[in-house]
């Protein structure tokens, strides 16, 4: 099979839906019946989603990726459920904005696993890459890398500039559907779905047929009947993650698990959320404040230019920023559990933000001259795009209102954001860090070393990253965020005074390299430090 063409906005093949008026899609459906059959989905009994205590459930993030400076990383995505395969909304989206890069689909069989490298192309583009048999639309090519889309991305910007903005950001990971393995399907009612079939491996051997995968994939299902019928059931969870950066040139990894969360029923135990998949097409969505809350994309006066903090709101857009086209669905906005509509996809955005929310982020670092030792601390916010964004054409910031008015302090608004280079910054004049050393000695915000560098991390777009005394072992550009520091090692506490706290996830990363290793022995380290949080 070619490899796809990437250029279009998202990033992915876009099948283009011309020639037929385009249906407003259904989209997010709710199954019914006790168990998965060809003509029921199997009931959705999700009340929530919540951190998942064994890293496997629905909902996957990766706070950082990159590919600046000859880095490159990977993602291991794993389906554990061994009676279900998978289809898995794969986002990438920019360290700026939060634009999309890249948007695919993967159709994982039962106990399967995908894997993709993320490198900086030729041209300085981000691409992934994959040596994996696993089914995706677009089916990757073994091997040959494709290219992050720009389209998305600030059209101000020289060539470079966006290459550059393609090499840092955040990935997302949606479980939008199982894939029964289950013989209900046929004439007879005894065969397995053709998607089914077409995705499992033979021989170690996944077919992928393409006409299977198309007639399944790429029209929406519309109702029920028609998505259980194409061999699609409520997403029941069991997928995870992890991730790694390896910098190539300096010989060193970070690695971690992917933050997971999990779909519950009432009883606390994993659920089976809504139905979610969306043709991965270039289809124009009709109302499209019903599936997510991001204010580039909603319909004409959904989105806001002014919100204070109770979601009192003024000036309205006068049309959608950006027009939301069925690949760039779902999101993390997009209803999981709750009936599709323009007020739960603000409370689904509400709800993840809650989960992720902090009033104090601690954790080390280490700036050791003997080992060389540099420290970055990342602070990711997956769900701030579906609270504001930044509008290019119009210079300003753009808000839904999250949580909906009424319900709860919003989390980004008019007076805790500001716009420096065209990124939305939080206002931080009245946050504190606290930066201690490994023997209790306390330094408020840094002041303790004469510099010009911040006392406080500014934290701007979708991920920003602290390189404590302004040198980062990630070697960030896009994201960075320099950061005063005055002891060698020890400790650091950044302390949020806004109510209604910040949704972030994130860690330390330190690089160090031990001058006292024999010859031929490994001597450069990288270790990685979660986030201690505190929440509100």
């Amino acid at each position: 099979m070619p490899a796809p063409n990437f250029a279009r906005a998202a990033g992915a093949l876009l099948l283009c839906g011309c020639g037929f008026a385009a249906p407003a899609l259904a989209g997010v459906v709710a199954g019914t019946g006790g168990a998965p059959s060809r003509t029921q989905l199997g009931a959705t009994d999700a009340v929530g989603l919540q951190p998942a205590p064994n890293q496997l459930g629905h909902v996957l993030l990766v706070p950082y990726f990159t590919a600046q400076q000859g880095q490159m990383t990977v993602l291991h995505l794993v389906n554990t459920d061994l009676s279900n395969g998978k289809a898995i909304k794969l986002r990438v989206r920019g360290a700026a904005n939060g634009d999309s890069l890249l948007s695919m689909t993967l159709l994982l069989s039962p106990g399967d696993m995908w894997t993709g490298a993320i490198t900086a192309g030729a041209d300085g583009r981000a691409q992934i890459a994959t040596a994996d048999g696993s089914c995706t639309t677009p089916q990757l090519a073994a091997g040959v890398p494709q290219p992050f889309g720009t389209d998305r991305l600030d059209p101000a910007l020289g060539a470079a500039d966006r290459a550059n903005q393609t090499r840092e950001g955040t990935i997302e990971a949606i479980v939008a559907a199982d894939i029964p393995s289950t013989p209900v399907y046929g004439t007879n009612g005894e065969e397995r779905s053709a998607l089914f079939t077409a995705i499992r491996q033979t021989a170690d051997v996944a077919p992928c047929t393409g006409s299977a995968i198309d007639a399944a994939l790429q029209q929406d299902a519309g109702d029920e009947a028609t998505a259980a019928a194409r061999g699609f059931a409520t997403p029941s969870g069991g997928v995870g993650g992890t991730w790694y950066v390896i910098d190539v040139p300096g010989a060193t990894t970070f690695s971690s698990p992917m933050t997971t969360l999990q779909a519950v029923n009432a009883a606390g135990q994993p659920g089976r959320g809504n139905y979610v998949l969306f043709p991965p097409t270039d289809q124009v969505i009709v109302q499209p404040e019903r599936f997510t809350a991001d204010p580039l994309l909603v319909s004409a006066g959904f989105a806001v230019r002014q919100k204070d903090i109770d979601g009192v709101t003024s000036v309205p857009t006068m049309a959608a920023v950006v027009t939301a086209r069925a690949y760039d669905l779902p999101d993390l906005s997009t209803p999981y559990h709750l009936p599709a509509s323009e007020a739960n996809a603000r409370r689904t955005a509400t709800e993840l933000s809650e989960l992720l929310n902090a009033r104090e982020v601690r954790n080390q670092y280490a700036l050791e001259p003997s080992i060389s030792a540099q420290t970055d601390w990342v602070f990711a916010m997956p769900t701030k795009r579906y609270s504001v964004a930044m509008d290019y054409a119009a210079g300003a910031r753009t808000f839904s209102v999250v949580p909906p008015a009424g319900t709860g302090d919003q989390f980004f608004h008019s007076d805790n954001t500001t716009v420096s280079g065209n990124q939305v910054c939080s206002a931080n004049g009245s946050w504190s860090f606290l930066v201690f050393s490994r023997e209790a000695s306390v330094s408020t915000n840094g002041a303790a070393i004469p510099s010009t560098l911040p006392l406080v991390p500014r934290l701007c777009g979708a991920v920003s990253v602290a390189a404590f005394n302004g040198v980062s072992p990630l070697s960030t550009s896009v994201a960075r965020s320099p950061l005063r520091n005055g002891f060698q090692s020890g400790w650091a506490t950044l302390q949020v005074s806004d109510p209604s706290g910040l949704p972030v996830i994130g860690a330390a990363f330190t690089k160090l390299t031990n001058p006292n290793v024999a010859p031929g022995l490994a001597g450069r380290y990288g270790l990685i430090y979660p986030h201690m949080i505190r929440q509100p």
